[in-house]
């Protein structure tokens, strides 16, 4: 991630999604099994929120990923942030069932 960048979707083929959430909303998103921590994130380099979004394989999942899109958004913006609080879901999935 580089200056205030907080999301880069990886061109084809991979189509993956590098994007920076909220420590907890990261942490939820990795055992949801929708996201990895980036790898400099875990050397400390950069924000522990940082990322990897595997690339979504159909609408469902575009769906998904476009709400960590939003989550992220709203983190790097300060803005109150898109997340659902019910158990069992996964950040930035409103609208999702």
């Amino acid at each position: 991630m580089i200056d205030t960048e907080f999301a880069h979707l990886h061109p084809a083929p991979d189509h993956s999604l590098h994007l920076v959430l909220p420590p907890t909303a990261a942490k939820a998103a990795i055992e949801a099994g929708w996201a990895e921590q980036h790898p400099v994130a875990r050397l400390g380099i950069i924000a522990p929120g940082a990322v990897m979004v595997y690339a979504p394989r159909d609408a469902h999942e575009a769906d998904i990923a476009a709400g960590l899109v939003r989550a992220s958004y709203a983190y790097a913006t300060g803005a109150q942030s898109p997340l659902r609080s019910e158990p069992g879901t996964t950040p930035g999935t409103e609208g999702t069932a």
